[in-house]
């Protein structure tokens, strides 16, 4: 009894175990390690999707830069095929030309009495007029043809050709009452976008400002400043900003400069369609224009408002005017011929 009562005593004379504890600072330490990891996946995950969302872009504007050389040709084709028929009305012409003047020798060399010979003259005139009136929309020449052609009647003066000089009289006042078309002054304002059109800055200017430092009070601590630094660097990680057009964002300098130079391949042939008097053309290659001025210019500047404001203009330009044909004038002179082949001279 005596060893266990002394045993017992021993063992309650002893020291407590003491259980082990965690320092604060060992804590403190693994709950920033934990968010050190935490923000360092996060920074991974976004530059992840960053670099599929750049791919993507950089796709698309493979695509955009392909569509456009291809554009760029079809425009070169068509304006090889307007090209092409200026050349053949500009044939025409002369052919025309070249027919009047045989037709001339021919009745010359027929020794014809002098009102055949002048009316000849006159039928090709006005054969002249006509094509000039129906393929080309020239009112000047049709009016100066006329014009010559009552001159040269007024010298035959014969009874039998009163008809045709009233006949010609009234293709004249209908010739003259036409609207007038400033073809010359439509190109030169066409001219005048074109030059403009290198002026004219973008939808997202490619230029960025340098961020600021940090800004300090004076007399901060170490720890504040640290502090602020820290927070300026975190706060550039992330950047929002407004795009209404997101096509622009994808436009590299090289991109810009195709888009120019169509936009004046447009204004090359809506000028062309002006000449051809094609109304649909016209307006066609200027609603394209338009188009690529709302997508990817800024619309608040300066020089895209003016450039906006004379496009609207050519927009409301008027190009289709129904010209009268001079059937008269040609059924008159026919007539003529052959009311003077039977009287005698």
């Amino acid at each position: 009894m005596t060893e266990q009562a002394s045993d017992t005593l021993a063992d309650a004379l002893k020291p407590p175990v003491r259980r082990a504890r965690l320092q604060p600072s060992l804590l403190l330490g693994g709950v920033a390690l934990l968010a050190c990891g935490a923000l360092w996946l996060n920074q991974q995950q976004e530059l992840s999707r960053l670099r599929e969302i750049v791919g993507t872009q950089v796709a698309s504007g493979t695509a955009q830069q392909s569509e456009q050389q291809q554009l760029l040709r079809q425009l070169q084709q068509q304006q090889l095929q307007v090209q092409q028929q200026l050349a053949l009305l500009q044939s025409q012409q002369n052919a025309a030309a070249s027919q009047q003047a045989n037709l001339s020798a021919m009745y010359d060399a027929l020794t014809r009495g002098e009102t055949q010979r002048g009316l000849a003259e006159v039928e090709q005139t006005l054969h002249f007029a006509s094509q000039q009136l129906q393929l080309a929309g020239n009112v000047n020449a049709a009016l100066t043809a006329l014009t010559a052609v009552d001159q040269k009647l007024a010298q035959l003066n014969r009874p039998e050709l009163i008809a045709l000089r009233q006949a010609i009289a009234k293709d004249t006042a209908a010739l003259k009452s036409l609207p007038y078309l400033d073809v010359v002054g439509i190109s030169a304002r066409i001219d005048t976008l074109t030059s403009l059109l290198d002026t004219l800055p973008l939808a997202l200017n490619e230029r960025r400002s340098t961020p600021a430092g940090a800004t300090v009070a004076p007399g901060a601590s170490g720890l504040e400043r640290f502090g602020a630094e820290v927070w300026h660097e975190f706060s550039q990680l992330i950047r929002i900003r407004r795009i209404d057009n997101p096509e622009s964002v994808l436009l590299s300098p090289e991109q810009a400069f195709f888009l120019r130079e169509n936009i004046k391949l447009r204004l090359l042939d809506a000028r062309t369609a002006l000449l051809l008097r094609n109304e649909a053309a016209f307006r066609a290659d200027l609603a394209a224009t338009k188009r690529y001025l709302d997508s990817y210019f800024d619309a608040k500047a300066p020089e895209s408002r003016q450039f906006a404001q004379a496009l609207q203009a050519l927009q409301q330009q008027e190009l289709v005017i129904e010209l009268p044909t001079l059937s008269a004038s040609l059924s008159a002179v026919q007539s003529a011929r052959l009311t003077s082949e039977k009287v005698k001279p």
